[in-house]
């Protein structure tokens, strides 16, 4: 499906997933190994009703491999969008620091 992925500032971000026809129980959002997918299914569908079908009801899997310093703060499923929100935590050790200099 197709994708947005939206810097909302520093740190955070959203990923959106333009899912129209899908209910929320036809998607699985994982996080395993350091890779997020997404995925639907709609089952079997009767198609011989369609004169036309624009609008995919197809099975399909979306991947995005994430930092491993990237959580994933939640998801949400409005009006045929999927969002998911993530956060870039960056450990103490690995923010920039000034050295002083003698």
């Amino acid at each position: 499906p197709k994708h947005n992925i939206v810097k909302l500032d520093d740190g955070t971000y959203l990923i959106e997933l333009a899912l129209a026809g899908y209910s929320r129980e036809d998607l699985q959002v994982e996080l395993k190994e350091g890779t997020l997918t997404i995925s639907g299914d709609k089952g079997n569908e009767d198609e011989s009703k369609y004169i036309h079908k624009g609008i995919s009801s197809k099975k399909f899997t979306r991947s995005f491999r994430l930092n491993e310093n990237v959580i994933v703060k939640g998801s949400l499923f409005v009006d045929g969008i999927l969002s998911i929100s993530l956060e870039h935590v960056v450990p103490e050790e690995q923010k920039p620091r000034l050295i002083d200099i003698k």
